[in-house]
Parts: C-alpha cells; sequence; structure tokens
C-alpha cells in the first residue's frame, strides 16, 4: 500500500516512497552491469571450487569486466532509471562506472608475472579485484546512503585483502594493517555521520534527505551539519585529502604495484563520483561555513600535496602525494555548482577524472612492465618497491616505446598543454574564474607550478644518459620482449599503447570527449537543483 506523502515534497519522489513494483525490466537493465559482475564472482567461486588455474582465472576475469563494459554503453543515453530506493542509474554514473571496469581490467591484464613469481595463489586475487570494481560499481550508481555504505565496505575491504596479498614483500604487514585500521576509522566516521542524518530527517535517500529537512525546518540543525562533516571525512579518507592524507604514500609504495594503479584509479573514481551524487543533493552543502572548510580542505590538499612531492625520490610515494593535489583540484567541482549548471560541474569532473585515469595506467604500466620484469631478472622475490625516479635513468634510448608511454602520462598530470590535464584544468580554472573562486584559482596555480618540477624531474631521467651495471635499475631487465614475457596476455602492449594514445588524442581534440558528456546531460544527467542555503 503507497505511503502517503507530504504535501510539499517533490512529485518524484522514489518508488520506497511512492509505491509501485519492486522491479521491473528497465530496472534490471540498468544495473545489468554489476549484475554481470556479481554473477561473474560466484562463478569464480565455482571455478575455485572445481579447479584452481590461474590462466583460466584471469580470462574468467577479464571477460567479465569486458562483458560488464560492453553492457554499459547502452546505459549511457538511457536517461534515468530509479532501482528501488537504493540505487539510480543515470548517464554519468554509467560513465564514472565504465572508468572503473576499465581500470580493474587493465589490472586484471597486468598482473599475471606479480602472482607467477610471488605466490601460488592466484584465484583470490583475481576474485577479491572482482570485488573492488563491483563495490565501485554500486558507489557509482548509489541514490541511498545504505547502498553508499555498502559499496564502500565492499571496495574498502577487498581492497586490504589485495594491498597484503602479497605476504613475502618488506611491508607485507605493516601496509595492510594500517590501511585496515585507517579504513576502519574513516568507516566508523561516515557511519556516524549518516546516523546523524538520519536523525535528523527521517531518510536515508539522498533527495529526501534534502526535501525532508526543507520541509520539516531541520536542514540547518546541529546534529545534520555535523553528520555531513563525519561523512564528508569518511570520504576523505578514501580521496586522500588533507588532513586525511597520511596512509596515502607508505599504502602506496607497501601494495604490489597493480593494486596501487587499482587504488590511484578505479577507487577515486567511484567515491568522488557517489560524493558529487550525495553532496549536490544536500542544501545544507551549500551554506557559506561549509563551503568555505570544502575549499580550505582543497587549498591545504593542493599545496601539501605537490610540497610533499618535492622531496619523493620513491615513484610510488611520489605518484601518492601527487593523487593528493589532483583530488584537491578536484574540490572545486564541489564548490562551483553554487552558482553553474550542475551538468557543467559533472563534465568538467568526469573529463578531469578520466585524464587522471588515462596518465596514472599509463605511467603505473610503464612501472609494471619495467620495475617488475627487472626484479625478475635480478633474481628477486618480491617487486621492486624501492624504484626511485633514477631507475627509469636512459629508459628513452633503451625502450624508447615505454618511455613515450611515460612521458604522455607525465606530461599530462602536469597539466602541460596539448595535453588531456592541460584541457581538464582550464575547464576547471574556467568555471571557478566565473564563480570568483580566486583563492582556489592561485592555489591551483601555484600547486601545478610546483608540480612541474617533480614531474619534469622524472621526464629529465628518462632522457638522461644510461648507466650501466647492476646501478641501472629496472632498465636492465629490459632486454627481451616484454609482451612474450610470462604472464603477460598477447596483445597486452598494444592495447597500453592504445589506451594512452587516446590520452593524447583527447587532449588536442578535447571536444570529442567533451560532447559525449554533453550528450549524457541531455539524456537526463542528474536531475538535481541546487537549493540556495536558508
Amino acid at each position: 500500500m503507497p505511503v502517503e506523502m507530504p504535501v510539499n515534497l517533490p512529485v518524484n519522489m522514489p518508488l520506497e516512497v511512492t509505491g509501485g513494483p519492486l522491479f521491473t525490466n528497465a530496472m534490471l537493465l540498468a544495473i545489468s552491469p554489476q549484475l554481470i559482475i556479481a554473477f561473474g564472482i560466484v562463478l569464480s567461486l565455482l571455478l575455485i571450487a572445481w579447479k584452481r588455474s590461474r590462466r583460466l582465472m584471469q580470462a574468467l576475469t577479464l571477460a567479465i569486466f569486458l562483458v560488464a563494459l560492453i553492457a554499459s554503453v547502452p546505459l549511457l543515453f538511457n536517461g534515468d532509471v530509479q532501482v528501488t530506493g537504493l540505487l539510480k542509474v543515470d548517464g554519468y554514473g554509467v560513465f564514472a562506472f565504465m572508468l572503473v571496469c576499465f581500470s580493474g581490467l587493465m589490472v586484471a591484464l597486468l598482473s599475471g608475472r606479480l602472482l607467477l613469481r610471488n605466490t601460488e595463489a592466484h584465484d583470490e586475487y583475481y576474485l577479491l579485484l572482482q570485488l573492488v570494481i563491483l563495490g565501485g560499481g554500486i558507489l557509482a550508481v548509489s541514490d541511498h546512503f545504505a547502498a553508499l555504505f555498502l559499496g564502500f565496505e565492499l571496495l574498502s575491504l577487498s581492497l586490504v585483502g589485495l594491498v597484503g596479498f602479497i605476504r613475502d614483500g618488506r611491508y607485507a604487514v605493516e601496509t595492510p594493517f594500517k590501511y585496515l585500521i585507517l579504513s576502519a576509522t574513516a568507516s566508523s566516521f561516515m557511519l556516524l555521520g549518516i546516523a546523524f542524518i538520519y536523525s535528523q530527517t527521517g531518510s536515508l535517500h539522498f533527495s529526501l534527505v534534502n526535501a525532508t529537512g526543507q520541509v520539516s525546518g531541520q536542514l540547518t540543525g546541529m546534529f545534520h551539519g555535523l553528520g555531513m562533516l563525519l561523512f564528508f571525512a569518511g570520504m576523505a579518507f578514501k580521496l586522500s585529502l588533507v588532513p586525511f592524507h597520511f596512509w596515502t604514500p607508505d599504502v602506496y609504495q607497501g601494495a604490489p604495484t597493480p593494486v596501487t594503479m587499482l587504488m590511484a584509479t578505479a577507487s577515486k573514481v567511484a567515491m568522488f563520483t557517489v560524493l558529487m551524487k550525495c553532496l549536490f543533493s544536500q542544501a545544507y552543502f551549500q551554506q557559506t561555513s561549509v563551503m568555505q572548510l570544502v575549499a580550505l580542505v582543497a587549498i591545504l590538499s593542493m599545496v601539501f600535496g605537490n610540497v610533499l612531492a618535492l622531496k619523493q625520490d620513491n615513484l610510488k610515494r611520489l605518484l601518492g602525494y601527487s593523487s593528493i593535489a589532483h583530488m584537491g583540484y578536484l574540490l572545486i567541482v564541489l564548490l562551483i555548482t553554487a552558482v553553474q549548471d550542475i551538468h557543467f560541474a559533472w563534465q568538467s569532473a568526469l573529463f578531469y577524472l578520466s585524464a587522471y585515469v588515462l596518465a596514472s595506467l599509463s605511467i603505473f604500466m610503464v612501472m609494471i612492465y619495467t620495475t617488475e620484469n627487472a626484479a625478475q631478472e635480478q633474481g628477486q622475490k618480491q617487486e621492486a618497491d624501492e624504484a626511485s625516479v633514477y631507475s627509469w635513468q636512459g629508459l628513452f634510448w633503451q625502450k624508447p616505446l615505454m618511455a613515450f608511454l611515460a612521458i604522455l602520462g607525465i606530461l599530462s598530470l602536469a597539466g602541460i598543454p596539448l595535453s588531456m590535464g592541460f584541457i581538464a584544468k582550464f575547464y576547471l580554472l574556467t568555471f571557478a574564474s566565473q564563480a570568483g573562486l580566486w583563492w582556489l584559482i592561485l592555489a591551483l596555480v601555484v600547486g601545478s607550478g610546483i608540480g612541474l618540477f617533480y614531474y619534469l624531474r622524472i621526464i629529465f631521467s628518462l632522457f638522461a644518459t644510461p648507466t650501466s651495471g647492476p646501478t641501472s635499475g629496472p632498465v636492465s631487465g629490459l632486454g627481451r620482449s616484454q609482451e612474450q614475457a610470462p604472464g603477460y596476455l598477447p596483445g597486452s602492449r598494444l592495447l597500453v599503447t592504445g589506451f594512452v594514445f587516446a590520452g593524447l588524442v583527447f587532449g588536442l581534440y578535447p571536444d570529442v570527449l567533451m560532447q559525449v558528456l554533453n550528450r549524457l546531460g541531455e539524456a537526463g544527467g542528474l536531475q538535481m537543483v541546487l537549493h540556495q542555503a536558508p
């Protein structure tokens, strides 16, 4: 029996309020990518029980992610579909899920040698990877705090297992334990914040939280504001925002390189997407005091992330600090939406996330192809976590293709003109200037200038005269064809090259991607209106 709605609530409420069928064919079709991954997880469990096979499990994981990607394409322009009261599938969420799924696909493709050299248990690794992508898929289409917390925990706990999967490494105990404790703390903050929000609004649905608060006059209540701050703190941990960033360089360094690549791409995209969906529906978030706090976090992340990266020689730690700065840049999107069309905010955010994912994947792929190969050539069991900026010295003269991939990624992260990252930052600067966010613009420009130093230092190392002997690091292990090395599928290097080349194409012709994102908004996108704060 349908529940009677308050008179002043919006008429387009989800099914949990208006009543209606629990599931329809349109709903099942809308969440088909997530269902494919869930079915693949069950199939993987049965495969593990029947026969353990490294190659078979890797092939199954690749097939699952590929089918989920294909199933997502028709949903991009399918409009908004409310799936019960927990999920809302829209074009922006589907696009973010495709970034998450593609990141998982590349991780599965490039994890073969790591597992072959370090452990006998391969199947559980791919199972945990599937769980991470499923958690990210749930986050990308969440429209309810319960679904958000489910996806958050599924992603977080699976990542803990992946971070500590290689038990013989130098940081095999410290890194997963640190990540587990801090991740549990972040989950506690988030859960407490959700409880405070529910106590004031009586609902866990994103749009109902806002609507109920407006009707009851409780929107500016102390507990609602405290709940939003605690929720933001939990999300800030996963996004490596200052002052919740301390775990990032240590975990990036201690985790296996493919897992670090997963954390830097899929996890960040999923978390930022659901943060936007949640906060854009909260009128309380548009209050001046809250926006000033977010602006302060953004400025601190931009500055501290880049400054701390200056001292780093370790590649993985450097990329960890770099991710702090980039997440700070992205927070600008949450602030410009007070005066800009929400669709512009989504388009600029997804374009920036696309550029960041492409660049990060390219750099980590080169790291896997070089550092991992050198570790095997030199008889090391664990991966070379201590690879420094100088480990790539002379790489351009020995492996120009690998160096070219690294250069494309580095230029994009640095925001050099004619790269995808430059266009992404240009959109942020344009919208921020129209909104009058001058302090944030100054922080972005200063942070990008500082970042040029350590990014160009890597490029200079690539073109330096190659060293000889044992000090050459990973480069010394590049004597044979990477594509035929054990643990890599045939054609993987071709796929990596094409993927990174796409970043250059989108940098030169950004309208190609922006037109797709514009169509997402025209097809529906998120039908939210930012309310003025009382």
